[in-house]
């Protein structure tokens, strides 16, 4: 039984790290969407079925990427 216990237990960060979301993506004000770079962006418009993504310029603080998903 603790062994079971034990296994358990190491196999919780597991399975929460496989169902976490991929991409790091905030709405921000007037639609907009923002992430860490133009991969993420791309990835959650394809994963997402919302098409392409189309970047619209750095974030706030230069260090992300601001952009919409486009059917195109």
């Amino acid at each position: 039984m603790t062994r079971f216990l034990t296994l358990c237990l190491l196999a919780a960060p597991i399975a929460l790290t496989a169902c976490s979301i991929p991409y790091e993506v905030v709405r921000m004000p007037g639609g907009k969407l923002r992430a860490q770079n133009a991969t993420d962006a791309g990835g959650y418009c394809s994963q997402a079925g919302l098409g392409r993504a189309r970047m619209l310029g750095p974030a706030p603080g230069n260090t992300e990427v601001l952009f919409e998903c486009v059917n195109n």
